[in-house]
Formats: structure tokens, C-alpha cells, sequence
């Protein structure tokens, strides 16, 4: 035997360790902060390792189920980023679920053109829409976990890169995974990324933010509903809050306490530590499905949610004033049926009186 005949042996071996030492890991996060992301990551490693260890055999069966434990590790991974993008209260943008759906012709062209390219059906329809189905999938978990960078900073972004690195290198895989010249480097490939991706997903799950994200919290002693305060009223109240896991939209980053979630509202996008983002003055629609994902997590972890919002008459100058009207009252709604609280922080002088009784009456 050559060199090259251990190359597939050695990167096994190299791809089952990174495989059990990523999914232990993982499962022992989620055993002690229950973060349910952390076990979809850890299951897809173990689905790993069973398409490593299976794909050695030489049955045509089994291996078929080695190319169908795959797709499951794709799954696994496609669903541990969505619901950490929940756990993060990180909304998809739109025009990212609409490119996705794409995905469904694409996949069509990748396995007719793995077949025109190889000649062979049974590869093309087997180990073609493996690969290819999980490359898409692997690829689309790439491109969603990039918004967690605002988060995680440079781990989440050696994660996504890493990620969609994967996703990319099942493409060759499935066009020259026939071809004796091709092994060598499709295991190295194979094996290098697969490390890279396991280090940098138990990098992500061991830092600060994602070990405290669902940690031990204070709740609020604070009634529910909604609430007008006067900026210095609310800084009376600003002692209750400081501990909780509040939703903060503001224009005076003073406020933010370090458990907060704040988005700071302005027109001129920036990056700034200890912020989760910046939100346009007229992108209500985003606020609102924001507050929307917040209150689904606070309720499941058996929290109240607690919103804050110092920016109103920030948005009065971007918005039509019914516009906003109709905005707040579909917060408060949202608020009161999941028994949460919204504090408005407005400055009574800086708004008309008709405007300001209008307001007060509507969230009454």
C-alpha cells in the first residue's frame, strides 16, 4: 500500500475525533444552560460520525445509509442555526428566505449536471443528491448564521466562513468523487474543513454571551402593561431593570445595561460594542417582529418581557404620526397578551399636547 491508500484511514480517524469531541462538548452545553441550538449542533456531530464510520464499509447499503446520515448532519446544522437566531431574538430578513427558495432549481441543475458530467445514474442519484442536497443546506446555514457576528463578534464570523466553506466543498465532492485522482484531496479537503467547522461551532458555544444567553435572570418587580414615563421617572425605575433581560430600543445608549438587548435607532448605521444592532427610524415592521420574537423567548423561558422604547420622537420625524400610532398600539397589544411590559420614555414637552393625550389615551 501507498501513502495515499492511509490518506482515507488517517482523515477518518482525524474527522471521527473532531466528530465525538465537538458533540460531547456541545451536549454538555446544552445539559447545563438547556440552549436548545447547542443539542441540534451536538446531534448533527454524532450524524457525523455515523457517516464517517459508515461510509468506510463496502456494502452498497450501508453506504447508501452513510450518505443519507448526511443530509441528517445538514438538518441538524440548518436547524441548530435557526433556532440560535430565535435564541438571539435575530430576525431573517425576507430577501434572504426568498434566495433561498432557489435552492430547489439549483438543486435540480447541480445533480442533472453531476450526472452529464460523470455518465453514471446510480452516483448521480445517490451520492449526487446527498452531497448536493446537503451542500445547499449546510451553505443556506452559513449565510444565516452571519448575522450572529453582531453578537459573537469573531466567532461567530470564523463560523459562518467555516460553514459555508463546507456547504461549498460538497460541490467538487459530488462531480470527481468517482475519480481515483481525486481522493487524496477530496479527504484532506474534507477532513481540514470539518475541523475548522467543529472548533470554531465549540469556540462559539463556550464564549460568555452563549453560556449566559439563558442563564439565571431577574425578573423585574414591575407591573405589566404599558407605561409613559418622563425621562427622569425612568430613571427611578432604571435600578428594577438592570439585571433583566429587557428589549431596548433607544436613542440615549446611557441606559443600556449589559443584560439588555438595545438597538439604537438612527438613520446612519454603525457598529458599536455592546449593542445588538441599529434599526432605521422607518422600519416599524422590523421593530415590530423584533418585539414579536423577544416575547415568544421571554415567555418560553417563563420570563415577563419587559420593552423599552426611548426613540419616539426620534420616529415622529421619520413617520407619519397615525403611522405610529398604529405601530405602538400593535406593541401594546403584543405586550399585554403575553403579560409583559412596555415603558414608553418620552419627554412630555417635546411632544404637542394633542399629540401626547392621543397617545396616552390609546395605550390606556
Amino acid at each position: 500500500m501507498t501513502s495515499a491508500d492511509f490518506i482515507p484511514y488517517i482523515s477518518g480517524f482525524l474527522v471521527i475525533l473532531a466528530d465525538l469531541t465537538a458533540a460531547f462538548l456541545i451536549l454538555r452545553v446544552y445539559l447545563r444552560r438547556r440552549r436548545r441550538s447547542a443539542l441540534f449542533f451536538s446531534a448533527a456531530w454524532f450524524a457525523d460520525m455515523l457517516m464517517v464510520v459508515l461510509s468506510m464499509s463496502m456494502n452498497p447499503l450501508i453506504r447508501m445509509i452513510a450518505e443519507f446520515s448526511l443530509t441528517i448532519f445538514a438538518m441538524l446544522v440548518f436547524m441548530g442555526s435557526v433556532r440560535l437566531l430565535d435564541e438571539e431574538l435575530i430576525p431573517v430578513p425576507h430577501y434572504i428566505l426568498q434566495r433561498m427558495a432557489l435552492m430547489a432549481p439549483i438543486f435540480y441543475i447541480f445533480v442533472a449536471s453531476v450526472y452529464h458530467f460523470t455518465g453514471n445514474a446510480d452516483w448521480a442519484l445517490t451520492a449526487g443528491v446527498s452531497l448536493g442536497i446537503s451542500g445547499a443546506f449546510v451553505f443556506a446555514s452559513g449565510v444565516l448564521l452571519r448575522p450572529l457576528e453582531t453578537v459573537y463578534k469573531k466567532p461567530a464570523k470564523v463560523l459562518y466562513l467555516s460553514v459555508l466553506l463546507f456547504g461549498l466543498h460538497l460541490v467538487p465532492a459530488a462531480l470527481f468523487g468517482l475519480y481515483e485522482w481525486y481522493l487524496p484531496i477530496g479527504f484532506t479537503l474534507s477532513t481540514a474543513l470539518t475541523i475548522m467547522m467543529a472548533y470554531s461551532m465549540l469556540r462559539l458555544t463556550s464564549t460568555r454571551e452563549f453560556l449566559e444567553g439563558r442563564g439565571e435572570v431577574r425578573v423585574p418587580e414591575i407591573h405589566s402593561g404599558t407605561i409613559i414615563l418622563q425621562p427622569e421617572d425612568f430613571e427611578e425605575v432604571l435600578p428594577k431593570l438592570r439585571e433583566a433581560p429587557v428589549l431596548a430600543f433607544l436613542r440615549d445608549l446611557k441606559y443600556s445595561q449589559k443584560s439588555w438587548k438595545t438597538y439604537f435607532i438612527t438613520a446612519v448605521p454603525f457598529r458599536k460594542e455592546g449593542i445588538s444592532g441599529t434599526i432605521n427610524p422607518t422600519e416599524l415592521a422590523k421593530m415590530t417582529e423584533i418585539v414579536y420574537q423577544y416575547l415568544e423567548e421571554t415567555k418560553r423561558m417563563g420570563l415577563p418581557g419587559v420593552v423599552v422604547m426611548d426613540c419616539l420622537e426620534y420616529l415622529s420625524m421619520y413617520n407619519h404620526w397615525d403611522s405610529l400610532m398604529k405601530f405602538l398600539s400593535k406593541l401594546r397589544d403584543l405586550v399585554l397578551v403575553r403579560g409583559g411590559t412596555l415603558i414608553i420614555v418620552v419627554d412630555r414637552n417635546s411632544v404637542e399636547e394633542r399629540l401626547f393625550n392621543q397617545l396616552r389615551k390609546l395605550l390606556e
